[in-house]
């Protein structure tokens, strides 16, 4: 069963996402925000992060940055009910996430990126 950690600040979109997620046969492990997510990778490991932008203490794009300053190359898609092209360019060419998607999410959307993810990972390991 895929580990997906989620990072959302806004309680029902959290429940939303992670009752979908739980009904796709992922396990789940939520975080309120990028601070929260940082402590929760230091014991554990996860196959994707699905990450919020806008959240406090620590947005996404700063969550992103430190995964990626930690060496890890762990797949990210970052949701935004906000896209700005200058939010855009630093998340996927600058930090490498892998999907920036906008919110309110289209689940087929997220799911086919998630499976597009989980996909590309295994083709890796096996390499």
């Amino acid at each position: 069963m895929p580990k997906v950690l989620l990072t959302e600040d806004d309680p029902l979109t959290m429940h939303v996402l992670q009752t979908f997620l739980q009904s796709q046969k992922f396990d789940v492990v939520p975080a309120s925000d990028g601070a929260e997510a940082m402590a929760l990778l230091e014991n554990d490991s996860f196959d994707i992060v699905i990450s919020d932008i806008q959240m406090k203490p620590m947005d996404g794009l700063t969550f992103l940055r430190s995964v990626r300053d930690k060496g890890s190359d762990m797949p990210f898609i970052i949701m935004t009910a906000h896209p700005r092209i200058e939010s855009y360019i630093q998340a996927v060419h600058k930090l490498g996430a892998f999907e920036y998607i906008q919110k309110p999410l289209d689940l087929d959307i997220l799911m086919v990126a998630i499976k597009r993810l989980l996909k590309d990972g295994e083709s890796a390991a096996s390499s």
